[in-house]
């Protein structure tokens, strides 16, 4: 009986190898989305490219350090994001179709911004989340639980007929970009100012699935087969940060700032309870794999019309087709396949009383992908994460409580483009109609 199971086994994990050939994805949650939002006075006004009012621009416009007052100067926020992205398609299985929803909330995403300014120079520190942040959860299972499944069992799979359902389902993930960033500024002119810095990048992506063969030929003398995939890559990189401030006439500001690409060559640790990954050739533990972060610029305009007005205009860039992030199943460059990214905004802000600014902003963002089909079919769990075009709307506050001390707060809505993507497994819809963040901080001088 044990040699019977035994055999079992083995003709199982050779069948998932074959499933593994045309389901073998270039790369887990290959990283596409850049996180702007660094403080709470982001996320009430979501365009700081051009700010000089609070510590956070030491991540936006770290030249604009050089015009804070001088002494000590701390930021501390956190943020709550709630992300329910869905995908709806036909079930490789014949049940007619299905539709998967995100669930859970992302309840802590702190960031931390500190400097010291004293005549012409400041020297800056912070700790932050450029990319990732988010988690994935799907407890009942999504599109790539059930193709692993359909591969196995479905039309044409190796053990069709042997088991015919697929049970216990789900899917978890988290993609985490920690930054910790030191550096300086120094004021030219009255008009120039200049920062450069370092920053590293530590990475920390996680992904584990399950599903359970059910339902045997034999009834219950066939006996259920579990597979699960816990895998978890880190790694960690270095890169440089400088920025420019120019004031050419009183009221108007222009900045720009520019973090250079960091090479990441993040390594694979299969944990104890998956029995799959190495067998079906998706992961190999201690592998290494390229998972460049990209280079970007910012780029933002202030100007205040009068004391108690104010308006900003950003722009981002990320050059994601020059970083590596590995090849396709095709040899394509993933990168390519996601393309660049940029994102345009504005902003508005207005004293209502000495201690009480209200604020208001809107963000467009781009996603440019080469080719969006090979893209979601190589990149396992990006379906389930789900970016696409959006637009984000914020509104929030700053309320001084006492001298130097300054509480914000800031809500936003994104509404994201739906778009339906062709799989090997067939067409897959995915939209997120539902999300939103929200950030609470304070900025503190002394």
């Amino acid at each position: 009986m044990h040699d019977r199971a035994g055999a079992m086994k083995r003709n199982l994990f050779f069948a998932v190898i074959i499933t593994g050939l045309f389901l073998s994805y270039g790369s887990v949650f290959a990283q596409i989305y850049n996180q702007t939002c660094q403080s709470a006075e982001y996320a009430r006004t979501l365009n700081r490219n051009a700010s000089t009012d609070a510590t956070d621009i030491v991540v936006y416009n770290p030249a604009g350090l050089t015009d804070l007052s001088d002494g000590f100067h701390i930021n501390v926020s956190n943020q709550v994001w709630v992300r329910r992205p869905s995908h709806t398609f036909d079930d490789p299985l014949g049940d007619g179709q299905l539709t998967f929803e995100q669930e859970g909330t992302d309840w802590f995403i702190p960031n931390l911004h500190a400097a010291f300014k004293q005549g012409n120079w400041s020297v800056f520190g912070a700790v932050y989340i450029p990319g990732g942040g988010a988690s994935v959860d799907y407890p009942d299972g999504s599109f790539s639980t059930r193709a692993l499944g359909a591969g196995i069992i479905g039309p044409g799979g190796p053990f069709e007929n042997i088991y015919n359902g697929i049970s216990d389902e789900y899917l978890k993930g988290s993609s985490l970009y920690l930054a910790v960033s030191i550096g300086g500024a120094y004021r030219l002119s009255k008009t120039i100012s200049v920062a450069g810095g370092i920053r590293s990048l530590s990475v920390a992506n996680s992904i584990e699935g399950s599903l359970t063969l059910t339902d045997g030929l034999l009834g219950p003398l066939t006996q259920d087969v579990p597979l699960k995939v816990d895998v978890k890559e880190t790694g960690q990189g270095w890169g440089g940060v400088v920025g420019i401030q120019v004031k050419p006439v009183d009221g108007l500001n222009v900045a720009l700032h520019c973090e250079t690409p960091i090479k990441l060559r993040l390594e694979t640790d299969i944990r104890e309870g998956d029995n799959i990954s190495e067998e079906a050739g998706l992961f190999m533990d201690g592998q290494k794999n390229r998972r460049d972060f990209p280079a970007m610029i910012g780029l933002g305009a202030s100007y205040r019309f009068i004391p108690e007005f104010r308006s900003e205009v950003n722009f981002n860039y990320w050059f994601q087709k020059a970083a590596d992030w590995g090849k396709a199943q095709n040899g394509d460059d993933m990168s390519n396949l996601a393309g660049d990214s940029w994102s345009i905004g504005t902003a508005c802000a207005y004293m209502l009383t000495p201690r009480l600014e209200i604020s208001s902003g809107v963000l467009y963002t781009w996603y440019d992908f080469g080719d969006i089909d090979e893209y979601y079919s190589n990149s396992l769990g990006a379906i389930e994460v789900f970016y696409a075009d959006d637009v984000m709307y914020s509104v929030g506050f700053g309320y001084e409580v006492v001298t130097g001390l300054t509480l914000n707060f800031g809500i936003g809505w994104i509404f994201y483009k739906s778009e339906t993507v062709k799989t090997p497994q067939g067409e897959v819809k995915m939209s997120n109609t539902s999300s939103s963040a929200m950030a609470l901080g304070v900025d503190y001088s002394f």
